[in-house]
């Protein structure tokens, strides 16, 4: 059996995405917000063949119902954007976690937690959240998962 060249890897790394993408049913719309969210890039041909393994393992997870690779560890503060803000806690990253867990979301790397902290906080990626941009992002995440246990009828679950 001939070895793939790095094209040949590449270009299946691209069809497995997009492959992937059709599974889990994504609009174009969606399938880009999701590309953006995960490698900060709108298009397969312009991300770097890491970028492409990482977005095809997140959404070969996501297609099996399973978690997010690296979901459990929160992001590291990013140096861009902190500018001398002060981190959030540990106690913070911890509820964020079960918020994400309550919306059904697997984790802090999922990528509708971070489409939620961008719109919210206008941060590129989690680890840059200052202290209060992170509360921020709680009291939205809290107050959208009140407002749908009340319009769903639900009680203590959201």
């Amino acid at each position: 059996m001939a070895m793939k060249n790095p094209t040949q890897l590449r270009a299946a790394l691209i069809g497995k995405v997009h492959t992937l993408a059709k599974r889990l049913g994504y609009e174009e719309d969606t399938y880009r917000v999701v590309l953006l969210t995960q490698t900060g890039k709108t298009s397969c041909k312009d991300m770097s063949d890491k970028q492409l393994s990482r977005l095809a393992d997140v959404l070969d997870c996501l297609a099996k119902g399973k978690p997010l690779p690296d979901a459990s560890n929160a992001p590291k503060a990013s140096a861009k954007g902190l500018a001398g803000q002060t981190l959030p806690t540990a106690k913070q990253w911890e509820t964020l976690a079960a918020l994400a867990s309550r919306a059904g979301w697997t984790g802090l790397e999922d990528f509708r937690l971070v489409g939620f902290a961008r719109h919210t906080a206008k941060v590129v990626e989690l680890g840059e959240l200052s202290r209060a941009a992170m509360s921020k992002v709680i009291s939205g995440l809290s107050r959208m998962l009140a407002q749908h246990a009340h319009t769903t009828g639900e009680v203590g679950h959201a």
